[in-house]
């Protein structure tokens, strides 16, 4: 806590300090640019995290692999049996 009463006056000196320590810090981290591999760290411990949390693919990410792989099987056949018949798709426009 703080040793003696505060005025408002105070307060917003300290808060506007505050303030401009971070407006520099954002400006030198502006300056300095994107540290990408500090960035890819980040997300791999977040896919860790995750992992941990509840597995690894996530369940909708195994879905649409599975839905990804129905669809192409489909297109596949479908396209087998045109190929294996001799025919071609129609045209949109006739």
């Amino acid at each position: 806590m703080y040793s003696r009463l505060m005025n408002p006056e105070d307060i917003r000196r300290m808060v506007a300090g505050w303030q401009a320590v971070n407006e520099r810090e954002r400006e030198e981290r502006r300056k300095a640019g994107p540290d990408s591999a500090a960035a890819i760290q980040g997300a791999l411990e977040l896919m860790d995290l995750f992992d941990e949390m509840h597995g690894w693919p996530p369940p909708e990410m195994r879905l649409a692999a599975a839905a990804t792989s129905w669809r192409v099987s489909a297109g596949v056949r479908v396209r087998n049996y045109y190929r294996a018949h001799g025919k071609t798709a129609k045209p949109k426009d006739p």
